[in-house]
């Protein structure tokens, strides 16, 4: 039934976009039923993100969900509280941290990753991190478009949710999830990772969430459809994905993009300037694109001046796209972040916040 009543939420929501669908379907399907998170932990922190969001059709989508996996009211109620979970105890309050930290900081604290390994094996912890992710991405598409709520929980969900805690965090000195090396590989990891056996060189992302080929194939779809399917030209893609990353403060973000961004047209002053943000002397366009990527960071979805702005630039393709651009591209720098993902050789400096 979840993976059902997920699939209908998001055909209905993309059902003019088939090729996003196609991109986005198979790990959708993937973070809400098939992964190896038990169905209870995994609907708390949806639920969670969900709340962070002030996502209503996320609420009470999953509010069925939830109770069929083994929540009581009091559970959901919980899942839906205090912005700060710093004070819970248990494994619940591990994954509610979890969700807390990944939403403001877009990282999980060595504490909190503590409390999670102790009962999570090293695929779980990484489902566990794409779930809020992936949902973060999900509930910030619904908000923006305006996706009617669904039916009335039974447990409201808060009114409000203030981000909690800092954007900042330490950089890990050593991964999490280490890269998986050649040596290392199974025939099957080969093939995923190097398909046409020329012995290529193979980036640190792929080798560390190929320590998960379950997880591996379905996110992949997802990526290669925002940086080679989508309707948004190279330009605006990679200043949507270069403003989240800096954002979410992914220095290997930042420097894989500052690299794809010239070679889509950027110049190197405007790879600066969008860490400046949208007031630092673009055009009214370019502006209003870095605004709703801002917007989305900050407040999970696009205020409706932006989205008025982006809707005399940009179709309805264009419009979904740039969602899943800056909601996938956030997911992948928790992601990174939290795993310690080692930057490739090269690296760019990341510009401070605050610039």
């Amino acid at each position: 039934m979840s993976m059902l009543l997920a699939l209908v939420a998001l055909s209905g929501v993309l059902s003019d976009h088939p090729a996003l669908v196609a991109g986005v379907e198979p790990f959708h399907r993937y973070i809400s039923n098939d992964s190896t998170l038990p169905a209870r932990d995994r609907e708390i922190l949806i639920l969670r993100i969900a709340a962070l969001s002030r996502s209503l059709p996320v609420w009470n989508e999953h509010m069925p969900l939830a109770r069929a996996a083994g929540m009581t009211n009091t559970d959901i109620a919980r899942a839906g509280g205090e912005p700060d979970a710093r004070g819970l105890s248990g494994f619940d309050g591990a994954l509610m941290r979890a969700a807390d930290e990944l939403h403001a900081q877009s990282f999980v604290s060595d504490a909190t990753w503590t409390a999670l390994a102790a009962r999570y094996d090293r695929r779980q912890l990484m489902d566990a991190v794409f779930t809020v992710a992936h949902y973060s991405m999900w509930a910030m598409t619904l908000n923006s478009l305006g996706v009617p709520p669904g039916d009335a929980a039974s447990v409201a969900m808060p009114a409000a949710m203030p981000r909690s805690g800092t954007r900042t965090h330490t950089p890990l000195a050593a991964p999490r999830v280490p890269t998986l090396e050649p040596a290392d590989w199974t025939p099957a990891v080969r093939a995923m990772l190097d398909p046409s056996g020329n012995g290529r060189p193979v980036a640190n992302v792929y080798r560390t969430y190929a320590q998960h080929p379950a997880l591996y194939a379905p996110r992949q779809l997802l990526s290669e459809y925002i940086r080679t399917g989508s309707t948004l030209s190279p330009r605006v893609r990679e200043m949507v994905i270069l403003r989240i990353g800096f954002l979410c403060q992914s220095e290997y973000e930042w420097t894989a993009h500052a690299r794809a961004g010239r070679a889509a047209g950027l110049s190197n002053d405007e790879v600066q300037r969008i860490a400046a943000g949208p007031a630092a002397g673009w055009s009214a366009d370019d502006a209003a694109l870095l605004q709703a990527v801002d917007e989305l960071f900050a407040n999970d979805r696009v205020a409706p001046a932006t989205w008025a702005r982006l809707a005399a630039r940009f179709d309805r393709k264009q419009l979904l796209d740039v969602l899943i651009a800056a909601g996938g591209y956030r997911m992948v720098s928790m992601s990174l972040n939290t795993f310690g993902v080692p930057p490739e050789a090269n690296r760019e400096p990341l510009p401070a916040l605050g610039r």
